[in-house]
């Protein structure tokens, strides 16, 4: 069966904090795996010229760490947006090499969709990513499957705003406040110019009420850290 998270998220993802799916599909989750008051703030599909920068404009003024779901083509393409990422201490992460929904490709191809993601990233910052996503959040036990032989865990998310759909700064961060709680990733996009406009007041929002905003390297530190 395929999954398509830009959709309202399942019941069962509700419940998953870092946990398998299944024991055969390997690691993923969709929230934080922690009691304490921590959010993650993770961006979809770039980088884009001038907005990416924007983003990180922000992020670097309210001194907030957040993770960024590159896309490998578009990576490739901008290589200085990947590398001011990472040299600010954001967490850089797999949206795949060409965007492609992974379902409809046969298994092989899934995988060299990561793979190909990976060594460019890794080419650009010296770091091997350790999270992925998959473009449309659409995936199945083969997506997964084949993330886990390229070394990569999914990365789902709690809290879907759907600014990729022309919502208003205002509708974006009411979407974060129904459905803020400890642990949550929230999923936005790299490129809406209302992702940018409504960021700050996502940042206030999300302080005002106790939360501290990581990435995902900081929430889930690797093993031998």
């Amino acid at each position: 069966m395929t999954r398509t998270h830009h959709l309202p998220a399942l019941p069962v993802l509700a419940l998953i904090l870092f946990s398998t799916l299944s024991p055969a599909w390997g690691g993923a989750f969709s929230r934080i795996p922690t009691s304490d008051p921590l959010v993650a703030l993770t961006f979809d599909d770039g980088p884009h010229p001038d907005v990416t920068d924007r983003i990180l404009d922000i992020l670097r003024k309210e001194e907030v760490k957040a993770t960024f779901f590159v896309v490998g083509r578009m990576a490739a393409k901008h290589p200085d947006l990947v590398r001011r990422i990472a040299q600010e201490g954001h967490t850089v992460a797999n949206h795949t090499f060409y965007h492609n929904n992974l379902t409809t490709l046969p298994p092989e191809n899934m995988e060299l969709e990561w793979k190909l993601c990976n060594d460019t990233v890794e080419g650009l910052t010296g770091k091997r990513p350790r999270f992925a996503r998959p473009p449309g959040g659409q995936y199945d036990g083969e997506v997964l499957r084949a993330a886990k032989r390229s070394g990569l865990t999914m990365a789902f998310w709690t809290v879907n705003t759907a600014d990729y759909i022309g919502k208003t700064p205002a509708q974006i961060l009411r979407r974060i406040e129904r459905n803020l709680r400890c642990g949550a990733v929230i999923l936005l996009h790299d490129g809406p110019p209302e992702t940018v406009e409504a960021l700050p007041e996502i940042i206030d929002f999300i302080r005002r009420k106790g939360y501290r905003l990581v990435s995902l390297d900081e929430a889930i530190p690797r093993k031998d850290d």
